[in-house]
């Protein structure tokens, strides 16, 4: 099974500020498509505001690896950001995944 592949870098996490977000109840995402990139990285960024503790956030961010470990081979080549929202925690993991589901449908990011 692939790896996924995160943003870690400062100036990895700057180039999404002209990109463009799409936004659900549970969750919002952004995306910067990078010139010659082969392959999708992933960055999650869960404050503390959000999200108080850091179980709820550890949580948040292991059900979204889980699930983007299942979509990533599908997904074109770009930089995925994504900011969870406070229901995020409390929400079912199906939910979740639909969600995901959703908002990378409406942003048509899936390989054709």
């Amino acid at each position: 099974m692939p790896k996924l592949i995160f943003l870690k870098n400062e100036s990895d996490f700057s180039a999404f500020r002209k990109s463009k977000s799409y936004s659900s109840k549970l969750l919002m995402l952004r995306v910067h498509f990078a010139a010659n990139q082969n392959f999708s990285r992933f960055g999650f960024i869960v404050p503390k505001k959000v999200l108080a503790k850091a179980t709820a956030r550890n949580l948040v961010k292991r059900r979204l690896k889980a699930i983007l470990l299942k979509l990533a081979s599908r997904l074109k080549p770009a930089d995925f950001l994504l900011f969870p929202r406070t229901g995020l925690a409390t929400a079912k993991f199906e939910e979740v995944e639909q969600t995901v589901n959703k908002l990378f449908t409406e942003a048509n990011l899936w390989k054709s």
